[in-house]
């Protein structure tokens, strides 16, 4: 019984995350745009620019870093909204 349950478990974890309704592209851009545009450039709040990573390329860097995921966000956003 114990051994079914560790199965279960490790194969529950080992699934990637199942998304049940993908995000249509001009949602997509509408949602980054709002994103973009809170905080009026400040950049300071991590979580948000993870938010706009994520968003943009569909997963954060594999070395994340508050300095970086600053940087990636500001480019984003400045790149794509200019």
């Amino acid at each position: 019984m114990r051994n079914k349950g560790i199965i279960l478990l490790a194969s529950i974890c080992l699934f990637p995350p199942v998304y049940s309704c993908p995000i249509q592209e001009e949602d997509k851009h509408q949602m980054l745009s709002e994103l973009c545009s809170i905080g009026d450039k400040d950049w300071s709040s991590n979580r948000l620019n993870e938010m706009i990573i994520m968003l943009k390329f569909g997963k954060l860097p594999s070395e994340k870093n508050i300095k970086g995921n600053k940087t990636m966000a500001a480019v984003t956003c400045n790149l794509e909204y200019l």
